[in-house]
């Protein structure tokens, strides 16, 4: 039979591993909110991005990249739908970056 000292001790190191598996899980919540919101950000400046350049006469090459990043933008939104952030940025980062290449040139 164990001792009342040892049980308690036992007890205890089971409440903080629990405590600090909540913190963990509360840090990547927080982590996946914050990278959520970044990445609507990121989708509506690429929105306003394509429609600063909407009323150009665009080239061929560049008529693609419009579209490569309207499938970034499609493919991101379905990420966040599907609730893998990461992707979702990493997307929306792809279609940001090439249509701040379009606006510059």
């Amino acid at each position: 039979m164990r001792e009342p000292l040892e049980w308690c001790d036992t007890a205890m190191q089971g409440d903080v591993e629990i405590g600090r598996r909540q913190r963990a899980a509360a840090a990547r919540l927080g982590q996946a909110s914050h990278q959520r919101q970044n990445t609507e950000q990121l989708l509506a400046s690429t929105e306003a991005n394509l429609q600063q350049i909407a009323g150009r006469n665009l080239n061929a090459t560049q008529q693609e990249t419009v579209g490569q990043i309207r499938n970034y933008i499609v493919e991101a939104h379905s990420a966040l739908k599907d609730g893998d952030t990461q992707r979702a940025h990493r997307l929306a980062d792809k279609a940001q970056q090439l249509a701040d290449d379009l606006v510059k040139h």
